[in-house]
């Protein structure tokens, strides 16, 4: 039997998209390997977010290379954003590649296969965003429900890579859902460029909250989490469904960016300070809400006042969890064209500023949760996660106890901090749905 590999890189996103490919590979015949010396296909998904993500996409596409060299890889094929971004640059630098996937073409990849002319392909413009059939592996799943973006903030080439925001209609995600809860899924976990923003295309307003009323209802759901909420896209309705539907995980995923009038103007992101203290002053009445950030440091023109006004905020509203990125300047953006670039020595001495108030703020967080009991969802022999915890990004509760099953949830007491993780006992085992 042939044998594939799958290297993921990227956000959720992308993890949907790779979760696809999986099972079109298998549909096809071919059983899946981590050991790429064992690959007959290689397949990478890439991120083109900022020059980081660049970078260690193009690391693993000389590491794909050399082993074809090698003749231990047969075939590769390279998919997703950086594909986008920079396709020609890509074709020309990677010749031993067979194939380079636009974000369109994601459904032909299991045909690629037995092609043997090499190059790119992006049958059309548009997005697949309908979710095909997929593997899953964890108790929780993402789901898609639009793509693209309208936000064109001047830092982000998302809209020229993914293009205009396209959402997808209430029903085919509520179909989806229901099939994932049907399957076992615990979890259902939004995502989009902007949640905040869905609808808006089709329904000719954002419709985030009609959604969510319409995925309480299905039977079995227990946690619906939202990630990547645009603070200019809430709106009251929005914000009563989250405070008082008990499925919806009291935790919101809200990229602010930056507080300073000037850099959000800079920016694009069409709210200012003033707003921000508004929404988050509404969202903080909801009873143990959870708030997980993003902010920038080191944009054009962010002067030491500028910066300084982000690190008060910061302390003042005490976000559970906070990233932090480091300006990355992006050819073909906007903000690529502005004048008083900062210097990299400022941006570090800046971003190490920022993520030493937040390490504190997050360990005093997690310290006042010792000794609470929390309902968690097993995704592990030794470890679960609670509401308050996002996959893969908020940590985990790491469990002694052995005679658990993944894929339930139980009632856990926090005995201890681990650095960002906690340490818990299991109190009670609760039925496996």
């Amino acid at each position: 039997m042939k044998k594939f590999s799958l290297i993921f890189l990227g956000c959720p996103k992308n993890q949907v998209d790779s979760e696809k490919i999986i099972y079109s590979f298998l549909k096809k015949g071919y059983s899946i390997t981590t050991n790429l010396r064992e690959s007959d296909v290689a397949l990478l998904t890439t991120c083109a977010f900022i020059k980081k993500g660049v970078k260690e996409c193009e690391r693993w596409i000389k590491k794909l290379t050399d082993l074809k060299k090698k003749k231990i890889i047969k075939k590769i094929i390279v998919f997703g954003c950086l594909v986008e971004r920079e396709k020609e640059e890509l074709l020309k630098k990677y010749p031993e590649v067979d194939h380079f996937i636009g974000l369109a073409g994601l459904n032909k990849i299991p045909y690629l296969i037995e092609r043997e002319e090499k190059g790119y392909l992006s049958p059309n413009k548009k997005i697949l965003i309908k979710t095909l059939p997929r593997v899953i592996t964890q108790p929780y799943a993402y789901v898609k429900i639009a793509d693209g973006c309208n936000n064109c903030c001047s830092y982000c080439l998302i809209p020229q890579i993914r293009g205009k925001y396209q959402s997808r209609e209430i029903e085919e995600i509520k179909r989806e859902v229901k099939e994932l809860v049907d399957l076992g899924i615990k979890e259902i976990i939004l995502i989009a460029q902007d949640t905040t923003f869905y609808g808006a295309d089709i329904y000719n307003q954002p419709s985030l909250a009609k959604l969510l009323k319409e995925l309480v209802k299905i039977r079995n759901l227990e946690w619906l989490r939202i990630l990547y909420t645009h603070p200019a896209h809430y709106d009251d309705e929005l914000i009563s469904i989250i405070k008082n539907e008990e499925k919806i995980v009291k935790y919101l995923d809200i990229p602010i960016q930056h507080v300073s009038d000037k850099i959000l103007r800079l920016m694009n992101r069409t709210y200012n300070q003033k707003d921000l203290i508004k929404l988050l002053e509404k969202l903080r009445k909801i009873p143990n809400l959870i708030l997980r950030t993003t902010v920038m440091v080191g944009f054009p023109y962010e002067e030491e006042r500028d910066f300084l006004e982000l690190l008060s905020f910061i302390k003042d509203f005490k976000f559970e969890y906070l990233g932090c990125f480091i300006y990355s300047r992006e050819k073909n953006t906007l903000a690529n064209k502005l004048k008083n670039q900062i210097k990299e020595e400022i941006k570090k001495e800046r971003y190490q500023k920022i993520m030493e108030e937040e390490q504190k703020i997050t360990f005093n967080f997690l310290n006042s949760l010792i000794n609470k009991r929390f309902k968690i969802l097993i995704e592990k022999k030794n470890s679960g996660r609670a509401y308050f915890q996002a996959p893969e990004i908020d940590g985990c509760i790491i469990l002694n106890n052995q005679n658990i099953k993944i894929g339930e949830f139980s009632q856990c007491e926090i005995l201890k901090r681990k650095d960002y993780d906690l340490v818990g006992k299991i109190i009670v085992r609760q039925k496996n749905y």
